[in-house]
């Protein structure tokens, strides 16, 4: 019986992290800091399942982007790329619950 983990091959991780790499680049993170933050397990999948929450949230692309960078009451007055950037994976599964708690509403 499948235990649910997903297994990648070197080219799909590859893949993966230059995908996160171009979206954190287009949030504004500065380049010095971009691998600190998708290198690690699962850190760029859950930055593109960030991405594509939002996508699903706004259609608008620009919206979307603005919002990562807008401070938010839910995480007292953090924005979410701050949060993300302050707490690593742990940051970004909190962002991640936070818009699946707004889709589900």
């Amino acid at each position: 019986m499948p235990n649910g983990s997903v297994q990648y091959d070197d080219d799909e991780k590859l893949a993966t992290a230059r995908a996160a790499a171009a979206l954190v680049a287009r949030w504004g993170v500065p380049d010095a800091m971009v691998a600190r933050l998708i290198d690690g397990d699962g850190r760029a999948t859950a930055l593109l399942g960030i991405h594509r929450t939002l996508r699903c949230i706004f259609a608008d692309s620009d919206r979307a982007l603005r919002w990562i960078g807008t401070s938010n009451e839910a995480f007292d007055g953090a924005c979410a790329l701050d949060l993300i950037l302050a707490d690593g994976l742990a940051g970004m599964q909190r962002v991640q619950a936070y818009l699946d708690a707004e889709i589900a509403s």
